[in-house]
């Protein structure tokens, strides 16, 4: 089941998920614009919700640069109370 996520949120990236880098595309455009650079996590790592797309992608901010990822490769940070 996929995550809903919020910007601002702590998202898990776990190893193996392709990270794309794209321009910014015009608001309301159903494509996604040809990538810059396409990179692959080699471990996990956290990431920070900077934007939603209704595409199935999320804009995330990690390692220094800020990345779309298919929404349902990543897993929201649970408060530790939160969890079970």
């Amino acid at each position: 089941m996929k995550d809903a996520y919020n910007i601002g949120d702590l998202v898990h990236i776990p190893q193996s998920v392709v990270l794309i880098d794209h321009p910014p595309g015009e608001v309301g455009d159903p494509q996604l614009c040809i990538p810059l650079r396409i990179e692959e996590t080699t471990a996990p790592t956290v990431g920070i919700v900077t934007k939603i797309s209704p595409r199935g992608y999320v804009r995330v901010y990690c390692e220094g640069n800020t990345w779309s990822v298919k929404d349902d490769t990543i897993y929201t940070l649970k408060k530790r109370e939160d969890r079970d």
